[in-house]
């Protein structure tokens, strides 16, 4: 017996454990971790669990991409139902597209300029007062009166720039000011009145139309791929993102943080400008107060964004998908003839709506409170 090996004793060990009246106290082998496991016994303790998990992963990953992007074929079929004549058209789109190529010109520099962590709402005022300075510099070209208005709007977001980053002004508060100072400007260059595009060649110019849809539409998208490129292609696009998740740690990093923002703040000028100038071809006039009208369309439009393609962060191709579920929105309100409050309460509800929407769905933590309260 002493020179019995360890497996003969094992088997022994287990024969008196099977038999009859055996102690359920007996001895037990460890089971080895290589042992592979009963098949009946994975299927009831791996399975079930393994594929609820998956399915869980399935439904966070679905709402945390993709339930801001399908509230667009949404919104059309439901506008497509209530009004199948006048929504569900050719003219309807184009006309969509036109209308809302300034607000996604300014909303591609408000995506830069949150980028890295900054606001600016200035361009309330700056998108007036490129047009009005058009006007005031009407006796000279075209030419002339472009260049100068782009200056003149860019100053101001340097300006923007030397409150926000030299001088430590909250971005919020300063830019809130500068837009306030440009609509004055604006409204003094205007003497306060709606006054009509001196330069009908530029006009025409922004109205031309390809395929039904004004030019303007095609430079906003251009605008919007253009962001999107360098932030997402370039050693300077990821700096941005570096320098709005903390500015220290990019600094340390070799980051030139101050003259990134420099640079947000002047894009974001560019931006509103460039809005400014299509606002100014399409009515045919400019006015003061044009951009006061966008101020909370264009931050709804970028936070939708926000919850949409790259969630949690701030990105071009999310901010264009955030304008088109505001522009089919509105503009499914406007062809049902709805009174014109209704805009504003769609804009101000479809915001947070769609942004805890996508934080319940699109996270574990979420999701377990929403269960707790179902259940």
């Amino acid at each position: 017996m002493s020179t019995m090996s360890g497996e003969a004793i094992l088997v022994m060990k287990r024969t008196e454990r099977d038999k009859p009246g055996s102690s359920s106290t007996a001895i037990q082998p460890r089971e080895s971790k290589h042992d592979a496991p009963d098949a009946a016994d994975e299927g009831n303790t791996l399975a079930s669990p393994t594929a609820a998990a998956i399915k869980q992963s399935r439904m966070h990953h679905i709402a945390r991409y993709y339930l801001v992007p399908l509230l667009i074929p949404l919104e059309i079929v439901l506008f497509s139902i209530a009004s199948p004549h006048n929504f569900a058209s050719v003219a309807t789109l184009q006309t969509l597209l036109t209308t809302n190529a300034a607000l996604l010109v300014i909303a591609a520099g408000q995506t830069l300029i949150l980028i890295v962590g900054e606001f600016d709402l200035s361009f309330a005022g700056t998108v007036g007062l490129a047009g009005c300075m058009m006007v005031v510099l009407h006796g000279a070209s075209a030419g002339v009166s472009l260049v100068t208005s782009l200056a003149v709007v860019l100053a101001f977001g340097l300006l923007n720039a030397f409150f926000v980053v030299i001088l430590g002004v909250n971005s919020i508060i300063a830019t809130l000011g500068m837009g306030t100072v440009t609509t004055g400007v604006a409204i003094a260059a205007s003497n306060g009145q709606t006054v009509p595009n001196p330069y009908t060649s530029l006009g025409d110019l922004i109205n031309h139309r390809w395929l039904g849809i004004s030019v303007s539409f095609y430079v906003a998208v251009l605008a919007i791929l253009l962001l999107w490129g360098v932030l997402e292609r370039t050693a300077w696009g990821r700096n941005a993102y570096f320098v709005g998740a903390g500015r220290r740690a990019a600094a340390y990093a070799g980051i030139k943080v101050n003259r990134a923002r420099v640079l947000a703040f002047a894009i974001s000028a560019l931006s509103g400008w460039l809005a400014g100038m299509i606002l100014f071809g399409q009515s045919g006039s400019a006015d003061a107060t044009f951009g006061s009208d966008y101020l909370l369309t264009v931050i709804a439009a970028v936070f939708l964004g926000y919850t949409a393609i790259r969630p949690g962060r701030f990105n071009a191709l999310g901010t264009l998908v955030g304008m088109l579920v505001l522009a089919i929105g509105t503009t499914g309100i406007e062809v049902l003839a709805a009174p014109v409050w209704l805009t504003d309460v769609f804009s101000g509800a479809i915001l947070f709506v769609a942004v805890a929407l996508a934080n319940v769905f699109g996270s574990a933590k979420g999701m377990r409170a929403l269960r707790s309260a179902v259940e």
